[in-house]
């Protein structure tokens, strides 16, 4: 499907083209692919997963440098968890699509954390600033291969993955199913 479509630009008010298309996307199957610019530069993209897959849990330990080359995929549901700095990311309105790995992963979490201590420190919280620089050091070592750490990889709607021989897919429970957030509203007909 292709199709073309106008609005007004939030920036400008000028009128701007978007352009729709289905395509299929490796690993994540088909979607639909928004986009739009403006005349006065303003862009707006947009990636809406069209399938959906049984519920799927990766669970990866990272032992040594090596690890970190292992590819992730996450779907804009999918919900990654690192127990042992404490960590969760989960999906939200505007959560992105990425296909990265471990390490693309750790330095998405440290450039949050950084930003977070950063504010803390301005806010002169010290117990936020600690646990932020806790945190940190924690994924510098593990960067080194210094520090084990495990990367769990939810999505209940099964568009993620971990594409490492050492991961291990399991099926998630119907009572962690109901905790999982899927970061978009999801009308069941």
């Amino acid at each position: 499907m292709n199709l073309t479509t106008s609005a007004r630009c939030p920036i400008c008010s000028e009128e701007m083209q978007f352009s729709w298309e289905t395509v299929n996307i490796p690993h994540f199957g088909e979607a639909l692919v928004i986009a739009g610019v403006c005349c006065c530069g303003f862009r707006h993209n947009d990636t809406i997963l069209l399938t959906q897959k049984e519920p799927v849990r990766f669970t990866m330990p990272v032992t040594s440098i090596e690890d970190l080359d292992a590819r992730v995929i996450r779907s804009s549901s999918g919900t990654l968890r690192i127990p042992e700095i404490g960590v969760d990311v989960e999906p939200g309105f505007s959560s992105d699509s990425y296909v990265t790995n471990v390490e693309g992963v750790l330095e998405r979490i440290e450039s949050v954390v950084s930003f977070a201590t950063r504010s803390a420190r301005e806010a002169e919280s010290q117990e936020s600033v600690r646990r932020g620089e806790e945190i940190l050091e924690k994924i510098t070592l593990a960067r080194e291969g210094r520090f084990p750490l495990t990367l769990i990889l939810e999505d209940p709607l099964g568009n993620s993955a971990i594409d490492c021989e050492r991961a291990v897919k399991s099926t998630i429970s119907d009572e962690d199913l109901a905790h999982l957030k899927t970061g978009m509203i999801i009308v069941d007909v």
